[in-house]
């Protein structure tokens, strides 16, 4: 939902908040095998990623046997869900039960170069809920661990979350995003100040207290600071321009909850119940029809981390 500290001069750089959702879901089946294969992926740069992870961890732990990785579900790429972050956690997590490596959530994600900026997708694999991390530390011997997970409640169930998906759309990744974080000028530390004022003193305790209304006048002001922010990156505050049409709505029809997830293009808006949210779906649905590339999809927060099955 977006970054509190884009100033990073107080000794720590980013900090965001997030929230783990139910769908869509990544699933694999790792096993002991003649030979070490991967299964069920038809995108290269995924594969490439895959082949990456599978090594570093027999380099490191020096897994002697062969395995075998199925991915049955993925959710997709380059959309701002965090399908890099949880396919690597999957596979390390998965690798670590099978051979007994003892390893942690935190220790998996810096041996696989995740959390680089945000632990959102760290803290929702291992914890669920919504997540706030205590972004990256600028000292030397931190520099390669992942930002740690400073916060974390329950999301309530009885809030419904859409995601307005553009299919001909990707967001930053890989050298692109890198390049568009180097570019980037550092924000404000007058600003830092405010955003972090409101994610503590104003998002927190609303979420602790079912507050809808001011849980959505904090993520309002943190989505508008980040897409200002990164607006001269992806050519405006929402990377998808049919995405931006369909937030703009939402924010006129006083759904203030809403915005843009990561490098987008997938946005999303939080309703405070059932009712509103599919009112505000079927309207939706009317009102861009034309965009054939737009769709939506209702979800819920996921409350749980990743589970492990033991075939």
């Amino acid at each position: 939902m977006g970054f509190f500290d884009l100033n990073g001069s107080t000794g720590r750089m980013f900090g965001s908040l997030g929230v783990g959702v139910d769908a869509p879901c990544t699933q694999i089946e790792i096993a002991i095998s003649e030979k070490t294969a991967v299964e069920g992926v038809d995108d290269i740069h995924l594969s490439k990623n895959i082949d990456k992870i599978v090594k570093s961890f027999k380099i490191s732990h020096d897994i002697p046997p062969d395995f075998s990785v199925k991915i049955n579900h993925n959710i997709p790429l380059h959309t701002g869900l965090g399908s890099g972050t949880q396919m690597a956690l999957a596979i390390g997590a998965g690798l670590n039960q099978l051979f007994n490596l003892g390893l942690t959530v935190p220790q998996i994600a810096a041996l696989t170069q995740r959390g680089c900026r945000s632990g959102i997708g760290i803290g929702t694999f291992e914890y669920g809920g919504l997540i706030i991390d205590g972004g990256r530390s600028n000292a030397k011997n931190k520099a390669k661990s992942p930002p740690p997970i400073i916060a974390r409640h329950d999301f309530p169930l009885e809030w419904p979350i859409l995601l307005i998906l553009d299919n001909a759309q990707q967001g930053a990744h890989g050298e692109h995003e890198l390049l568009a974080f180097d570019a980037l000028p550092k924000a404000s530390l007058a600003s830092a100040k405010i955003l972090a004022h409101s994610v503590l003193m104003q998002a927190l305790p609303a979420l602790a207290e079912c507050d809808y209304a001011e849980f959505s006048r904090a993520i309002y002001k943190l989505q508008r600071a980040t897409g200002e922010y990164f607006a001269p990156a992806q050519g405006g505050i929402f990377k998808s321009k049919n995405v931006a049409e369909v937030l703009n709505y939402l924010y006129q029809n006083n759904v203030l909850c809403a915005g843009q997830t990561s490098w987008g293009p997938t946005g999303f808006a939080v309703f405070k119940d059932d009712f509103s949210a599919n009112v505000m779906l079927t309207l939706l649905q009317q009102q861009f029809s034309k965009y054939n590339n737009i769709s939506f999809k209702l979800v819920r927060g996921k409350n749980t981390g990743a589970s492990i099955q033991l075939g």
